[in-house]
C-alpha cells in the first residue's frame, strides 16, 4: 500500500504534502463466522479495522493491536429476501463507519512519535472480503458479473 499511486494521487489531491499532513487509509475486513461448534447453525459477520500507515508485520501480529473488531453482523434469519438482507448490510455498514464521517472531512490531529502534532484525513482504502460479502456492499446479484450484461446460464 505504501507505494501505491491510489496514496499519491489522493495526497496531491487535498494539497497535504505541502502542509506534512498525511492520508490515513482505511482498511476494512469481513468474513463469514461461525459461532456455534456444536449445532453449526449460528453464524455472523465480524468487521474487522485496521490502516494501512501500519506495517504489515505490525497489522498481522496479535499483539500489536494493529486490527480492531469494529462490529459483528448478525446473520438474519430465514425469510426476508435477499434484497432487504443487502440493504440491512449495507446500513449496519454505514451506522458503524459513521465515526469516521467528520474526520474525512476535515482532518484528525495525530500526536506522532517524534513529538510533533500532525494533520491526518482517513480515507476507506480497501474492504477485504470473500465474494459473497462483495456481492452484499456493492449489491451485485450473486453470480452475476457486474461488467457483463451477459447471463450466466
Amino acid at each position: 500500500m505504501w507505494t501505491a499511486d491510489w496514496w499519491w494521487k489522493t495526497q496531491a489531491s487535498f494539497s497535504l504534502l505541502e502542509n506534512g499532513s498525511t492520508v490515513v487509509p482505511v482498511i476494512l475486513g469481513s468474513d463469514k463466522t461461525m459461532l456455534s461448534t456444536l449445532s453449526g447453525d449460528k453464524s455472523a459477520w465480524p468487521v474487522y479495522l485496521s490502516i494501512g500507515n501500519l506495517s504489515k508485520a505490525k497489522r498481522r501480529s496479535v499483539k500489536s493491536n494493529g486490527l480492531i473488531l469494529i462490529g459483528l453482523l448478525p446473520k438474519c434469519p430465514n425469510g426476508p429476501k435477499t434484497h432487504t438482507i443487502k440493504i440491512a448490510y449495507q446500513e449496519s455498514m454505514a451506522t458503524m463507519l459513521c465515526p469516521l464521517e467528520e474526520p474525512a472531512k476535515s482532518e484528525i490531529k495525530v500526536l506522532c512519535t517524534d513529538g510533533r502534532t500532525r494533520h491526518a484525513y482517513p480515507r476507506i482504502a480497501s474492504f477485504l472480503a470473500d465474494y459473497s460479502e462483495q456481492c452484499n456492499i456493492t449489491g451485485v446479484k450473486y453470480g452475476w458479473c457486474p461488467h457483463c450484461e451477459i447471463d450466466p446460464d
